[in-house]
């Protein structure tokens, strides 16, 4: 009983971080993969979309046709904080006690304390895996592997300077102390700036390149980022399952030392969806216009059956 309790915890949360955001969207164009972009061509192609992709984040807010009604989903999220992130803590967070005996994220490297940092936890292993995904790619002449790679890193970003920098500041809410409503504790998670009210925002406090407590709970910056890779690797490799559940995996693995209000973590979700779904986008225009595939597009060899002066037998017809 106690592990079909557990799978159905397990199961509400991914549906609600899931179904939460527009993971159904459609791309609006269809992906040429007859003509295969160079290894420079997918580098420069990600780069010349840094504008195109910050004009389309920007101007989300002014032409999203369900803003109004978006609104009042996030305000209903946020005035329901206290009971929802209550039981997140009573009955969901609780089960990362189960979830580290089956899965651990030991340190890759480990010969200097900055490879260290960079290849331990769950950022690590993302950081490494597509560093080693791309370094394959390289070798096999997989353009799948390293547009996945570089897009990825380019959604890391991107989910950092607008999560992590920009609405963290901006917004500066406050996180939930732990347990909520329990005034007697004295742990750290309990003493301010963690607090009981979900309502205290604007805390204002220069931008945090690293870690801190104060007025950063909204949104979710691994939410935000985690939901960004998971969109950029469905759509590379053209399978949602494994990708969202992994990432869900990992966003789930430590959600206790994460301590965010339930809206915080739906929010970062619908802005990595988001992102992501920018990212692969922008990109894949550009790649449809890109010098590289329109010179290897009109240098095209056709060979097949014809008949030259008179005399029918393979032919080899050179287009440019």
């Amino acid at each position: 009983m106690m592990y079909k309790s557990i799978i159905k915890r397990c199961a509400s949360l991914v549906a609600a971080l899931l179904f939460s955001s527009p993971i159904m969207a459609q791309i609006e164009y269809e992906v040429d993969r007859t003509v295969k972009e160079s290894r420079i061509g997918i580098i420069r192609n990600t780069l010349l979309t840094i504008d195109d992709d910050a004009k389309a984040i920007i101007n989300r807010p002014l032409k999203n046709p369900n803003l109004s009604a978006n609104g009042v989903k996030l305000f209903a999220m946020i005035v329901t904080d206290y009971q929802t992130t209550k039981f997140f803590q009573e009955h969901l967070e609780p089960l990362d006690v189960y979830l580290r005996p089956l899965v651990s994220y030991p340190t890759i490297l480990n010969q200097t304390p900055f490879l260290r940092n960079a290849t331990s936890g769950q950022d690590g292993y993302i950081y490494f895996g597509f560093t080693a995904a791309y370094g394959i790619g390289l070798l096999t002449g997989s353009e799948k592997l390293q547009e996945a790679s570089i897009l990825t890193a380019k959604a890391v970003v991107e989910s950092y300077v607008i999560s992590h920098i920009l609405l963290k500041s901006i917004v500066a809410r406050h996180r939930p102390a732990r347990p909520l409503g329990d005034y007697s504790q004295v742990d750290r998670d309990s003493q301010y700036p963690f607090v009981h009210s979900p309502l205290d925002f604007f805390n204002f406090h220069r931008p945090y390149l690293g870690s801190d407590a104060y007025g950063t709970g909204f949104p979710s910056y691994h939410a935000t980022m985690y939901f960004a890779v998971a969109s950029v690797t469905s759509k590379v490799f053209e399978n949602r399952l494994i990708p969202y559940s992994v990432m869900t995996l990992g966003l789930l693995y430590d959600i206790r030392g994460h301590n965010h209000w339930v809206s915080e973590l739906v929010a970062g979700a619908v802005i990595g969806e988001f992102i992501g779904k920018v990212v692969y986008e922008n990109y894949h225009e550009r790649r449809s216009h890109s010098e590289t595939l329109k010179k290897k597009r009109k240098f095209m060899t056709q060979m097949g059956i014809g008949q030259n002066f008179g005399v029918i037998g393979p032919t080899l017809a050179v287009r440019w």
